[in-house]
């Protein structure tokens, strides 16, 4: 298949993506990945903005820092065996074959965004997505589902010194043919460059400003490394300059591997991104045999956020809060004129009144391609008949209106264990949550999960579980609590879940906990 095909194909299947259905285990890395600016951004694409800044100085471009370092990930994994890939093995394997501080920076940056649905190397994958749309390049799916390793993988990351036919080798190893070899090489030099400090031989020290020589003459995503190639007039140091005479010219060693095919037909704008966006999504996907990769992340057209049940004093009330996040990229949120909560009591009847909840609008973000509003709601709803699911009615300033079902599923919501936020808190390092147990059940497990600091640069996550025991009741509930005591660097960055028995209340964080734990009331 030719590279044009394969890109024109690429971009067909994300057209015809089906909606995600709500919740999904990716909705994490889809605020992550979606929430660029505004209301509630995740501010993860802060570094690469705009495509040419670090916060290093000069003689640093994060955007292609993050690109490196995927592929330098990826790059020891063997799709013989199925072991290694994009594993996160790289924070073991720093120095060596890894010499730049540039990997150390990038997993630091990558950090406050681990948690337990968003492994170090989905986030990895999730950092060559958005350095490389910041850059102006095309949008690279983003599968999900990746597993850290535990340990270094094997050397093998290609040196500028490596033969055409270790190259060769060392690629297919990867899973990629000489063709594709060229296009991943050309796609991850279009940014960035060589620094003096790493490769002396090849950039000798004063030889450039900052010590520091692009591949090509622009600071974004763009074919000018292969169309300057094919004209002859190229600046990359790989290609040209003390490496041809060193035997580090890995660029031209690489190109030249098919006759100066390949790289011609790269030299075409829109080949270029079309291959592009093929070979870079395969090169993150390139994972060890164990793991399975979900659908590639989309936006969703509707989303809850922050969704809360908390019981009121006395136990006959519960507070239902939160909110819903609206895509208005292709319409806009001028055009709406409501947004309506229409829910279903616990057993999925219509035991609630008018069943209908009112949300008003509070703030908008946008991402490199979608934008959103978000509309916030809160209201009682009588503990006896409670809650079990929603759907969402949008009504439009025309008249029209939309339903969002949740692809038929309605958007689940169960009411048997529920955080009871105003009466949990962090004192010092003193954790209390509180949480209101549903009868007949009357226990639940607080179930932390810690970032534990270790040698390395990423920390590890650990799980940690607290029986916790009943304190009272109210209403149909007992209310139980756990105490836990935090390390002074987990204080603001602890996620738990609350279970009792087949229902948890997931995804909470200690971030969010006030330094009162209020009392409930009768």
């Amino acid at each position: 298949m030719a590279l044009k095909s394969i890109g024109l194909v690429l971009c067909y299947s994300l057209s015809i993506a089906a909606a995600p259905t709500w919740p999904s285990s990716m909705d994490e890395l889809e605020d992550i990945m979606m929430l660029n600016t505004g209301y509630r951004a995740r501010n993860f694409a802060t570094p690469v903005t705009p495509c040419g800044f670090s916060a290093n100085g000069p003689g640093r471009i994060t955007a292609a820092e993050w690109v490196r370092t995927a592929f330098h990930d990826m790059a020891t994994g063997n799709t013989f065996t199925g072991i290694g890939g994009l594993d996160a093995s790289i924070v073991f394997e720093l120095g060596g074959d890894n010499p730049s501080p540039d990997f150390d920076t990038t997993l630091t940056t990558f950090v406050p965004f681990l948690s337990s649905r968003s492994s170090m190397s989905d986030i990895i994958a999730m950092g060559m997505y958005t350095a490389v749309r910041s850059c102006e390049g095309p949008i690279i799916p983003v599968k999900t589902g990746r597993i850290d390793a535990t340990e270094a993988g094997p050397p093998g990351v290609p040196q500028p010194q490596n033969s055409l036919f270790t190259f060769q080798n060392q690629f297919a190893r990867m899973g990629f043919d000489t063709t594709q070899m060229i296009a991943v090489v050309a796609c991850g030099h279009t940014l960035g460059g060589v620094k003096s400090a790493n490769f002396p031989q090849v950039v000798p020290a004063g030889s450039a400003p900052n010590g520091f020589k692009e591949f090509d003459s622009t600071a974004k995503f763009d074919e000018k490394i292969a169309s300057e190639y094919v004209a002859g007039t190229s600046t990359d140091p790989l290609v040209v300059g003390p490496a041809r005479a060193a035997g580090r010219d890995s660029d031209f060693k690489v190109f030249n591997a098919d006759g100066n095919a390949t790289i011609s037909s790269m030299a075409d704008p829109a080949t270029f991104q079309s291959t592009c966006q093929a070979m870079l999504q395969k090169m993150i996907e390139v994972v060890p045999a164990s793991v399975t990769l979900t659908d590639p992340i989309v936006p969703y057209d509707v989303k809850p956020v922050a969704l809360q049940l908390t019981l009121q004093a006395g136990g006959s009330e519960i507070q239902f809060a939160g909110e819903i996040r609206v895509r208005t990229t292709s319409r806009p949120a001028s055009q709406i004129s409501s947004v309506q909560l229409v829910y279903k009591d616990r057993t999925g009847g219509s035991d609630c009144g008018t069943c209908m909840i009112s949300a008003t609008s509070k703030g908008t973000a946008a991402g490199f391609d979608d934008t959103f509003t978000f509309y916030e709601f809160s209201s009682r709803i009588l503990s006896r008949s409670s809650i079990s699911a929603f759907n969402v009615l949008i009504t439009l300033a025309s008249g029209g209106t939309e339903l969002y079902d949740n692809n038929g599923q309605g958007y689940p919501i169960q009411d048997n264990v529920m955080l009871q936020a105003p009466q949990s808190c962090v004192v010092g390092n003193t954790l209390t949550v509180t949480a209101a147990v549903r009868s007949p059940a009357s226990s639940a497990n607080l179930v932390l999960s810690l970032r534990v600091p270790r040698t390395v640069i990423t920390p590890e996550l650990q799980t940690q579980t607290v029986v916790m025991t009943q304190q009272s009741t109210a209403g149909p509930y007992s209310i139980v609590t756990g105490t836990y005591t935090l390390d002074s660097s987990q204080v603001q960055t602890t996620k738990f879940d609350l279970v009792s028995g087949q229902d948890v209340d997931s995804f909470k964080s200690t971030g969010d906990l006030g330094t009162t734990c209020e009392p409930l009331g009768s």
